[in-house]
């Protein structure tokens, strides 16, 4: 059981963020150590107290605080009666899977105050990969000519034909700066499909490695798999020689109904960022390509995990998440109807796209002259979190360009996204030995991100702090270093979805990456 404990002065924590993350405001740059945000945030004696006597009142014993969570272990009956709750074996059929949830709980006055967040309860999200590994494999000759044609992303995605999109010329300087790839739902990095990537379609020694870091019982086998490959490979493709580090984090073990309930299910976002926020140090970026629609994560777990992005971002971390790959309708293509009983028609946003602080949402485009938006790509409106003062112009711009379209199928005044885009079709990977092509924008995620790494490392190398979260900046004075993408759209629900537009739209938000530009405006 994993007890989020109310932290306190997360209102100030938010502020103080967007206030370091804006150009304009004398303390930019000025982000807070690891004790700063634990001063100001951590929860009160009086509440670590109270949430230990109702524990051990049952019987249990609360494990050690970190980043504001509590861990216990408990039986399924005990959880019962602590939470006044019935849990039951649920049963997924569109993913073959099983787990144990209860649809509600309730806790004591004693602790009603003290506790933002109980789970595995009510959460039934089933996080994505938002890739679509394509069905064709390129043979050797294939992807030899690809790379003589590396200039073009239109036949196929390098990471040369990327440096030649999106301005990249700059060579890493600082040998401390470091990118951080998140890996979830078992998904392995291999060393061995690294290196051939590397040896096919870059010039970059086959011998660079990224490393590992096993997060909440994760592992690697070495054994590749597509998400896991697609982000190292590109990463690192990319950003070449900064340091790669690849987070595998486990939280989806098999399950039998009769084995009781897993210890670790579903709540992965929740462990790596428990993790991250415990380290001395931290990767200056990091990109993540998971996710789930919106209304199937309860909303207090959507609050913890934003709160804890926002405590890492905090610290000078820039956050990129992928969109998500359905169009209009979330983070896969499917039926676009609320899930409070009333079927209500509507479009549906991603998450964790939608914290409205900590994360840089980023979206998908294709082809090369003129880039233009990716059907695939997610976009839309939270419909948790009201929009942030640092995209409120944009985005009232866009909705009142459309008028009375769509309305009632979106929040037209809630926390937009995506806020950036990369291309995200035919990225050219290497998976168990073999060339393969995958979609989706799992792979603008570690594209635009490596472009925050090299700027990362470019401020470093200058003494300067790193850019931390993006988004004042991108909104701000950062938009005149992106390519603005005015063409295609992101249909879904059956409707032909937002169009792409002159400045921020919600399919490809402020457009895509100029490194050259953006370092001079940083």
């Amino acid at each position: 059981m994993k007890i989020a404990l109310r932290e306190q002065n997360m209102d100030k924590l938010q502020q103080r963020l967007l206030e370091i993350s804006d150009p304009s405001h004398a303390d930019y740059g000025k982000h807070m150590s690891k004790a700063d945000v634990e001063a100001m945030t951590a929860p009160s004696a009086a509440s670590v107290d109270a949430v230990k006597q109702w524990l051990a009142s049952h019987g249990v014993e609360a494990g050690e605080v970190s980043s504001g969570f509590m861990p216990a272990t408990v039986t399924t009956a005990q959880a019962e009666k602590m939470l006044g709750a019935k849990y039951g074996v649920y049963y997924n059929a569109a993913k073959d899977r099983f787990t144990v949830r209860t649809t509600k709980y309730s806790l004591p006055q004693s602790v009603h105050g003290e506790i933002a967040m109980v789970q595995p309860t009510t959460m039934f999200s089933d996080m994505n990969m938002f890739n679509d590994r394509a069905k064709t494999t390129l043979s050797f000759t294939d992807t030899t000519a690809l790379q003589a044609r590396q200039t073009s992303c239109d036949s196929g995605v390098t990471p040369s034909c990327l440096k030649s999109l999106y301005n990249i010329n700059y060579t890493p300087q600082n040998a401390k700066t470091t990118i951080g790839v998140t890996g979830y739902l078992k998904e392995v990095a291999s060393q061995s499909d690294l290196q051939s990537f590397l040896r096919r379609f870059t010039s970059i020694p086959s011998s660079a490695a990224f490393s590992v870091q096993l997060v909440n019982g994760g592992s690697n086998n070495g054994a590749g798999t597509v998400e896991a490959d697609l982000d190292t490979q590109y990463a690192m493709g990319l950003t070449y020689p900064i340091n790669n580090i690849f987070y595998e984090t486990g939280g989806q073990p098999p399950f039998t109904p009769d084995a009781g309930t897993p210890t670790d299910t579903n709540e992965p976002y929740i462990d790596w960022l428990n993790y991250m926020n415990g380290l001395d140090e931290v990767p200056q970026t990091v990109t993540s390509s998971y996710g789930d629609n919106e209304q199937t994560v309860p909303r207090d777990y959507a609050d913890s995990v934003c709160n804890q992005f926002a405590k890492l971002a905090a610290r000078g971390v820039s956050i990129l998440v992928s969109s998500g790959d359905g169009g209009v309708s979330g983070g896969q293509s499917g039926q676009c109807v609320s899930n409070d009983g009333s079927n209500t028609q509507k479009f549906l946003p991603t998450f964790p796209s939608t914290c409205p602080t900590g994360v840089t949402s980023v979206g998908g485009t294709t082809q090369s002259n003129p880039e233009v938006a990716a059907g695939l790509s997610s976009g839309g409106f939270s419909d948790y979190y009201p929009v942030p003062s640092y995209q409120s112009s944009q985005t009232a711009a866009y909705v009142a360009s459309i008028g009375s379209q769509y309305a009632g199928l979106y929040n037209a005044t809630g926390r937009a996204f995506p806020d950036v885009a990369a291309q995200a079709q035919n990225f050219q990977i290497v998976q168990g030995g073999r060339t393969t092509s995958v979609d989706g924008t799992s792979c603008a995620s570690p594209a635009f991100a490596s472009v925050v790494a090299l700027l990362n490392d470019f401020l470093v190398s200058q003494g300067r702090s790193p850019l931390g979260f993006l988004n004042p900046f991108l909104y701000g004075k950062g938009s005149a270093g992106l390519n603005d993408i005015t063409q295609g759209s992101n249909p879904g629900c059956g409707t032909d979805g937002f169009s792409a537009a002159t400045g921020w739209d919600p399919v490809t938000g402020l457009g895509t990456p100029n490194l050259s530009a953006l370092q001079q405006l940083v």
